[in-house]
């Protein structure tokens, strides 16, 4: 009922209030959006990286190089006896 009754003639108005809240709201969310543009779009400048290096003569290969060690076989593992999986005991049924 309180819907349909006519509003007090004293009642004051908050137009001037909701439209601040508004323009904050949009300056926020101005800021927000360009700081995220900022992040997502910014590459941060090449630095130049000086890593030492040395040069080493590499030594001359003598003939073939030996064949790699053969690899030993390993022992095959255990059988594992089969079992018998426990009895189920559902509680609650019957």
């Amino acid at each position: 009922m309180l819907l349909r009754s006519s509003p007090p003639v004293n009642m004051p108005r908050m137009r001037r209030k909701w439209r601040v809240k508004v323009m904050i709201l949009l300056a926020l969310l101005a800021a927000y959006g360009s700081i995220m543009w900022y992040m997502t779009h910014y590459r941060p400048p090449m630095e130049r990286v000086v890593i030492p290096v040395e040069v080493v003569k590499q030594k001359p290969k003598a003939g073939l190089a030996a064949p790699p060690a053969p690899v030993p076989e390993m022992e095959a593992a255990p059988p594992v006896p089969e079992m018998e999986p426990p009895p189920l005991q559902i509680r609650g049924r019957r």
